[in-house]
C-alpha cells in the first residue's frame, strides 16, 4: 500500500512537472507572438490551443516564429515555432493559437430603424471583442456624423462602416425638378426619383408628364439634369 502511494505520488509529480514545462514553453511562444506581430496586449489576447513542441523551456532558448498563412493574426491561427539554443537548432513544431482582438467601438444603446439619421445619444463607446467581426467597426461618432443607417440595428450591436451611409441628396420616391439644357434652350418638368444619389451621381427618374424613366445627374437636393 505504501509502495502504491509512493508510485502514485511520483506519477503526480511527473505530471505536474510536465504541465509546468508545457505551460512555460507555451508562455514563451505567446510572448514571442506578441513581439513578432507587434500585438498590443491591451487589444489582443493570445492563447495556445495545441502545441507539438516537446522541449523543456529555459531562458537560453531562442524561439523563431513563422506564419503558415498570410492572413491577419486573428482568430484561429497556426505558426511554426523553431527552437534554438546557443544558435544550435533544437526542435521545430506547429503551435495552434486563438488570437482574440478587442477595440473601443460604437455600440448601439437603442434600436435604430433603416434610413434613420444617426444621433450620438443612441451609442456608447465600449471595449468589445471584434475577433469574428467581418466588417470594419466604427470607433468614433465624428466619423459618421450626418450619416444614416442602411439597415435596422438592434440594441447591443457593434456599429460597422457597412451599416451606415451619408444622407443622400436625393432619396427614392423624392419629387425632383428635371432640367434639360442645350445651349440657350432650357426646359424643366417634375419627376420622381427611383434611386438614391448624391451630387454628381446618375440616378433613374420617372418623368411625371410622360411616365418615361430617364437617367439624370443629381445637382442638388431637389434637382437633376439630363446631360445633352
Amino acid at each position: 500500500m505504501k509502495l502504491l502511494s509512493i508510485i502514485t505520488g511520483v506519477l503526480l509529480l511527473a505530471a505536474t512537472a510536465s504541465a509546468v514545462r508545457v505551460s512555460d514553453i507555451n508562455q514563451a511562444v505567446v510572448e514571442r507572438i506578441y513581439d513578432n506581430y507587434q500585438l498590443d496586449p491591451q487589444y489582443y489576447q493570445v492563447e495556445v490551443l495545441a502545441s507539438s513542441l516537446k522541449t523543456d523551456y529555459n531562458d537560453s532558448l531562442d524561439i523563431i516564429i513563422e506564419s503558415l498563412s498570410q492572413k491577419e493574426p486573428r482568430g484561429l491561427f497556426t505558426v511554426l515555432a523553431s527552437l534554438y539554443k546557443d544558435k544550435v537548432f533544437v526542435e521545430k513544431g506547429q503551435v495552434r493559437l486563438r488570437i482574440n482582438k478587442f477595440a473601443e467601438v460604437l455600440v448601439t444603446t437603442a434600436k435604430i430603424e433603416r434610413n434613420e439619421v444617426l444621433s450620438e445619444d443612441k451609442f456608447t463607446l465600449k471595449m468589445m471583442d471584434i475577433t469574428s467581426l467581418q466588417e470594419q467597426p466604427v470607433e468614433s461618432f465624428d466619423a459618421i456624423n450626418g450619416y444614416r443607417s442602411k439597415r435596422n440595428l438592434f440594441i447591443g450591436r457593434i456599429l460597422t462602416s457597412d451599416a451606415v451611409e451619408p444622407v443622400p441628396d436625393i432619396d427614392v420616391g423624392r419629387e425632383v425638378s428635371i432640367v434639360y439644357t442645350s445651349g440657350l434652350f432650357s426646359v424643366s418638368t417634375t419627376g420622381k426619383a427611383l434611386q438614391k444619389g448624391w451630387t454628381g451621381d446618375y440616378v433613374k427618374v420617372r418623368n411625371n408628364d410622360s411616365g418615361k424613366i430617364i437617367l439624370a445627374r443629381v445637382v442638388d437636393e431637389g434637382a437633376v439634369v439630363i446631360d445633352p
